[in-house]
């Protein structure tokens, strides 16, 4: 019989009957950041709220009253007698103190503006956004709201103007919601905008 060739290996010769499939290493997971993610919702909540009361504050005539006969706001003044009530702005009214109307001009002004900052604020916190927050704007515009308001309630609450004036809820209104929005601001959205 002639030779024959010797049988080649089995292709598993030397190496294990099932070889273990390889994979390409797995991605690394990141863990969401919840934690970051509730401070931001958490704030830009209470944001809103004090823009709510900011906005509520700006638009009555109740920071001071004189009982059922009117009272004055960041608009101006507002007269009734019964029923009827007629509303006059600071510029329409003689006989004033010129620091009056621009003090109340400057708080209504800078409270309008600082209310539209105040509302992109929380839309970019809740986003999860904060590098778009515009915190140096924020910052100046509630502190000229700030000067605005004090300087007025001052102004109302010395000389002939204060007579027969009492302080209204919409100061109190007012000045919380600004100082809500202030401590929120340096105490919660400041340290968020810093990490992004």
């Amino acid at each position: 019989h002639p030779p024959q060739p010797p049988s080649a290996p089995p292709p598993y010769y030397g190496q294990p009957p099932n070889p273990a499939p390889s994979y390409p290493p797995a991605a690394a997971v990141t863990a969401p950041q919840t934690g970051a993610d509730s401070r931001a919702r958490t704030a830009a909540i209470v944001l809103f709220v004090a823009t709510g009361l900011l906005l509520l504050a700006a638009m009555t005539k109740a920071w001071f009253t004189a009982g059922n006969s009117g009272g004055v706001g960041l608009l101006g003044l507002e007269k009734c007698r019964g029923a009827i009530c007629e509303s006059a702005t600071w510029f329409d009214i003689k006989r004033i103190p010129s620091q009056i109307p621009i003090f109340a001009t400057t708080a209504l002004i800078a409270s309008l503006v600082a209310v539209a900052f105040l509302i992109h604020t929380g839309v970019m916190l809740l986003q999860n956004r904060p590098e778009a927050i515009k915190m140096k704007w924020l910052s100046q515009l509630l502190g000229l709201t700030s000067f605005g308001m004090i300087a007025l309630v001052f102004s109302l609450s010395i000389g002939d103007w204060s007579r027969g004036l009492s302080v209204g809820w919409s100061t109190f209104v007012g000045i919380g919601g600004l100082i809500t929005a202030a401590v929120v601001t340096a105490t919660m959205v400041r340290p968020l905008t810093a990490k992004s």
